[in-house]
């Protein structure tokens, strides 16, 4: 089954399967922590842009992007050293990030099949482009090729996990089914990179000097912090606010006759 997953020429799990266990992990978390913000932007008429940027960063910067970035450290290309393009990588993180908030608001407070369809088609273009350039920021000793037909795969499986997103996100309300679909979601997102990684074959060259760039753990690690710590800003309002549905429905409620 690893074999299945490597691309050509390189080992997927050269440091273990843990830091893929990590990567679904934190896409689970990302995920939990959106619907959640997606709730609240539900009801919430002057704050819903805002609860949607945050469930956007949450699900797109961190259960997305930064899950894929943390997934590459276990990447090793053999005979050649990696670097990373940081202007591709920050491309990928902002294409994630627009993509999943256009996704939320063509989706719109209730569910109607025609919207739902449209936002999780863009955003499902967003999620596959913001993978193929996460990737595409690796520079090797050598060459990188893409084989279109898993790249046709990667995007169509990543618009049918995104509109199914979109779908949960307006119909799951219970806790313990959330924890599930987001669950879900990092399945998903981890199918879409791996499918993604198996379109790369690389071709080495030991003699050509290392490639410009940084190395990915000088990015990831630092990103990784801010993504933890940038999570407890959701997390935090989340906690705080009021249950918005709760005030909406008691306000709905007649006012009993004197």
């Amino acid at each position: 089954m690893v074999d299945l997953l490597a691309a050509a020429g390189a080992d997927t799990f050269a440091n273990g399967t843990g830091i893929a266990w990590l990567a679904v992990d934190l896409s689970a978390v990302g995920a939990l922590v959106s619907f959640a913000c997606v709730r609240h932007a539900k009801y919430s008429q002057r704050f819903r842009l805002v609860w949607l940027t945050m469930a956007a960063v949450s699900l797109g910067g961190v259960g997305l992007w930064l899950a894929n970035s943390v997934a590459l450290l276990a990447l090793r290309v053999h005979d050649s050293t990696l670097r990373y393009n940081v202007a591709l990588g920050a491309s990928a993180l902002a294409i994630a990030v627009v993509g999943v908030l256009a996704g939320f608001l063509i989706s719109g407070r209730t569910l109607q099949v025609p919207r739902l369809i449209i936002g999780g088609l863009t955003m499902g273009l967003s999620v596959g482009l913001s993978t193929f350039l996460t990737l595409d920021a690796i520079s090797v000793q050598g060459t990188m090729e893409e084989s279109l037909g898993l790249i046709g795969a990667a995007v169509l499986l990543s618009m049918a996990g995104c509109t199914a997103t979109l779908w949960a996100a307006q119909v799951v309300r219970r806790i313990a089914l959330r924890v599930v679909v987001s669950v879900l979601f990092a399945v998903g997102v981890a199918g879409v990179y791996y499918t993604a990684l198996t379109a790369l074959s690389f071709s080495i060259d030991p003699a050509i000097k290392t490639p410009t760039g940084v190395p990915l753990f000088d990015l990831v690690f630092p990103m990784f912090v801010i993504g933890a710590l940038g999570l407890t800003v959701p997390i935090t309002a989340v906690l705080v606010a009021p249950d918005r549905r709760d005030a909406v429905l008691a306000a709905r409620q007649p006012v009993p006759a004197r």
